[in-house]
């Protein structure tokens, strides 16, 4: 699994490049390819979490598996739009940024995506130990 630091860091090289990436085609598809291995990435940690949580609590009656089967399904439908609110969010650098403004820019969006995939992640931790 995906430690915080290690997920703070590929969040921070997936938005390193806005920039660059604001009027170069080529940096733009590589960032893009970044998001999407980031996602994958949270993608695979959750499951490995809710797998995780499924054999721990094992549910042996049908009502409590169902309810666990919603919560991991909510779940998955919460880290997808996330990924996709990440996805389509316009980079906030303007034409009219010079480098030190664009740098700071990257720098508040890298920590945004960075908290915002640590508090989805946490939340669902604290999710699956209520259960």
């Amino acid at each position: 699994m995906m430690d915080g630091n290690r997920a703070a860091g590929l969040a921070a090289a997936l938005w390193c490049g806005f920039a660059a990436a604001a009027d170069d085609p080529a940096a733009r598809a590589l960032q893009q390819n970044q998001l999407q291995r980031q996602q994958q990435q949270e993608a695979l940690q959750l499951r490995m979490q809710q797998q995780q949580q499924a054999i721990q609590s094992s549910p042996t009656d049908t009502r409590s598996r169902q309810t666990l089967e919603k919560q991991q399904a909510d779940q998955r439908v919460q880290q997808q739009q996330s990924h996709y609110r990440q996805a389509i969010e316009p980079p906030t650098v303007q034409p009219s940024d010079d480098a030190a403004t664009r740098r700071a820019k990257a720098d508040l969006e890298r920590q945004k995506a960075a908290e915002e995939s640590q508090r989805e992640l946490g939340r669902f931790d604290a999710q699956q130990r209520k259960k």
